[in-house]
């Protein structure tokens, strides 16, 4: 069985409501929606439950700024680029570095499904693919 429109339209708000004033999912939110939903036992429960805890996810990794990088990377330089992210996302994101030493130099960003790739092994794979 699935979730219809309706049921997930209305996870979809109870993740909504579930965020901070910072934007990030707030613990104590998600509890008061679940015990809001506890006695009412709404149709189809298991699958709203689960559309909801989808959709926490997604707002959870919107919520995490990702730098995979290689080498050594300048405390400034990353203040700066984590300053700027959470400008152009008007939310302040969690900061998770990642050493990947396949990168070869350069980095790149990952932030929810949006990757930025300012590596040198991607602009090597877009010439290789450009002369083939």
């Amino acid at each position: 069985m699935t979730l219809d429109r309706k049921h997930r339209d209305f996870a979809k708000k109870l993740a909504r409501l579930s965020l901070g004033e910072d934007g990030q999912v707030d613990p104590a939110r998600v509890q008061a929606v679940l015990e809001a939903l506890r006695p009412s036992k709404p149709r189809m429960l298991r699958l709203l439950l689960k559309a909801y805890l989808r959709r926490l996810l997604v707002e959870d990794r919107r919520g995490l700024l990702r730098y995979e990088y290689s080498g050594l990377i300048a405390p400034a330089e990353l203040e700066s680029l984590h300053a700027h992210f959470n400008q152009k996302y008007r939310r302040p994101l969690r900061l998770e570095l990642q050493a990947d030493n396949e990168l070869l130099a350069g980095l790149r960003v990952t932030i929810g499904d949006d990757v930025y790739e300012y590596s040198a092994s991607s602009r090597l794979d877009r010439l290789r693919s450009a002369l083939v």
